[in-house]
């Protein structure tokens, strides 16, 4: 019975200070609480003393310090009243005969907190904790050293005020008047710890991105480009391009390349390189002496002199070489080119050979993976035409080297253009 009763006071407490709640933290390391005490006496160990229903009230002030997210402690002091037995020629007591008395104890306490961030986390709306502690009291005008220990429970809404509920039990360590005690009360925040200094770093790069941030304003083709700065505004592009597409990767718009899908150059509008090779041999029609007839560049440009015995038309009897040219992105066979082959298969019928390596490449312009296709292609093909004419597969490996392992110097459309070859070497 006197547990529901002091259930019920216990309530009725916490309608009465009900009010906006806090919670102690790093930010806010000092606090300050009040609160209202009801103290139990019928925690003495001679019961038959004491007045029936001896629930008494008193008020209790605190002052705390947060340590860590763990631990937390307190100064704390309560004044109030008892029924006290009256006592003569103390330890006599007079049966059934009580005076109300003042009280006053004061304690140090020691709390262990379950929202350290393990158990619960440290900003946790309901953050219950257990205390332990030494304190006096002085009732009966004697002063008394008890050890109290105990258990509450703080809620949490705002960041300055809370509410606490909390059960104490006081060993008394001098005599028998151990006494349990309730409370209920208000926290309140005091002080706030410095923050963290921002180097001017991190500062520089928070403005940089709200910057960013705040300039996009509408990106109607989503490319992270906002229209006002976007040349291509309803076109998915690349920043580089103003917000325009590349389709070729050549750095030049597609909205300004005259060949959007044709890597070239800049100074050809983005075209590749306007250089007339008729007869795909390698070697551009001004510096080929015979620019209708496919030949070789140590021959400048004219088809080596085939022997008739041999029929080589190609290549020397002591060469193990053969160079193919041609023309920018293809890879079929010309007449001139099955041509030249059919010597080199007449040479390698009459000189047996161990390997036909057959190594394809490119220039430098287009993306790498086309180039690899473009080259293998070429290679391919060679590779057909010597097996249609008998050659054994056994004997031909087959390379697609791409714009890599270039021969010839890139930086000149010559040069470009003679490396867009096949190579046939004999082992």
């Amino acid at each position: 019975m006197n547990h529901l009763k002091s259930t019920f006071f216990l309530c009725m407490t916490i309608l009465l200070l009900h009010a906006p709640l806090w919670s102690q933290n790093a930010m806010h390391k000092w606090s300050i609480g009040a609160g209202y005490t009801v103290t139990n006496m019928e925690g003495l160990l001679n019961k038959k003393n004491l007045k029936p229903g001896n629930y008494t009230g008193g008020a209790n002030l605190f002052i705390g310090r947060y340590l860590s997210p763990t631990f937390n402690v307190r100064l704390q002091g309560m004044y109030g009243n008892v029924y006290y037995p009256l006592v003569t020629n103390y330890p006599n007591v007079v049966e059934g005969v009580f005076r109300q008395q003042n009280f006053f104890d004061a304690s140090f306490l020691m709390e262990y907190k379950f929202n350290n961030n393990y158990l619960l986390k440290e900003d946790a709306i309901v953050q219950p904790y257990l205390f332990i502690g030494i304190g006096t009291n002085t009732m009966n005008n004697d002063w008394n050293t008890y050890f109290p220990w105990g258990g509450g429970v703080k809620f949490k809404v705002t960041n300055w005020m809370a509410i606490n509920l909390e059960t104490t039990y006081k060993v008394n360590l001098d005599n028998s008047y151990n006494y349990l005690q309730h409370q209920a009360g208000l926290i309140f925040s005091l002080g706030k710890t410095k923050k963290a200094p921002v180097d001017n770093f991190s500062l520089e790069k928070i403005n940089n991105d709200l910057k960013d941030l705040a300039v996009i304003t509408t990106d109607s083709d989503k490319d992270g480009i906002d229209d006002t700065n976007d040349e291509c505004p309803y076109v998915a592009g690349v920043k580089e391009m103003n917000g325009c597409p590349d389709g070729d990767a050549d750095g030049i718009s597609d909205s300004r390349d005259k060949c959007p899908n044709e890597f070239g150059l800049t100074e050809n509008n983005g075209c590749p390189a306007k250089v007339v090779d008729t007869d795909g041999d390698g070697i551009s029609d001004d510096k080929d002496r015979c620019p209708a007839e496919q030949g070789t560049i140590s021959n400048q440009g004219c088809p080596v002199v085939s022997n008739p015995e041999k029929k080589q038309d190609n290549i020397q009897p002591s060469e193990n070489i053969l160079e193919l040219f041609y023309p920018t992105s293809r890879y079929e066979l010309s007449d001139l080119q099955k041509k030249s082959l059919d010597g080199f298969i007449d040479y390698i019928v009459a000189h047996p050979v161990n390997k036909i390596i057959i190594k394809g490449h490119t220039s430098n312009t287009g993306p790498d993976q086309l180039n690899v296709d473009l080259s293998m292609n070429r290679a391919l093909k060679v590779s057909n035409y010597l097996a249609s004419k008998g050659i054994s597969l056994r004997l031909i490996s087959v390379q697609g080297w791409g714009s890599y392992n270039q021969k010839y110097d890139n930086a000149t459309p010559e040069g470009a253009l003679k490396n867009q070859r096949v190579e046939v070497v004999l082992e």
